[in-house]
């Protein structure tokens, strides 16, 4: 198989909603407006065993998967999402491609479209930590960066099978 080269995926079209009456059995989702940045890394927890079938060399052991990621959401015009508290829960679904997950008015923010119509993320996360980050110097835009862990994964791509740990 070779390799051809193809477009660059651009993620202008990318959105992140956040479930707004998550305490509820009753879901209500908004889009997040301004979010320049979402990520989340997924790492192994891989000790090495030395047994008799390695003749005395080390091979890696199955363990827990660590799921922790950040949430960068500008401030822009007043109309920031709000501080996001330590330690508080937070469903959140997102995607490169808005549609994927977005049906609903930008005013409104009524409607999630069907969850299986494109590759996204939906996932429970605890923030772990709030910035408080001001660059007096600069002339930019307020950027709060927020680190959360995975709670659990409600939605992940099926090669991504994580065990939280």
């Amino acid at each position: 198989m070779t390799f051809t080269a193809g477009d660059l995926c651009c993620v202008s079209a990318a959105c992140v909603l956040i479930d707004t009456n998550s305490s509820e059995s009753v879901e209500s989702w908004s889009k997040i407006p301004h979010v320049t940045q979402i990520s989340t890394t997924q790492t192994a927890n891989t000790p090495k065993l030395v047994t008799s079938s390695t003749a005395g060399n080390e091979t890696s052991a199955c363990g827990t998967v660590t799921n922790v990621g950040t949430l960068a959401v500008a401030c822009h015009g007043g109309t920031e999402l709000g501080r996001l508290c330590i330690n508080s829960l937070h469903r959140i679904r997102w995607s490169a491609d808005c549609d994927n997950i977005w049906n609903g008015n930008e005013a409104t923010g009524t409607a999630v479209a069907d969850v299986d119509a494109g590759i996204h993320f939906e996932a429970l996360v605890r923030i772990t930590s709030v910035p408080d980050d001001f660059n007096i110097a600069g002339n930019a835009p307020l950027v709060r960066n927020y680190g959360f862990d995975v709670v659990e994964w409600t939605t992940l791509p099926d090669c991504q099978t994580a065990q939280l740990g």
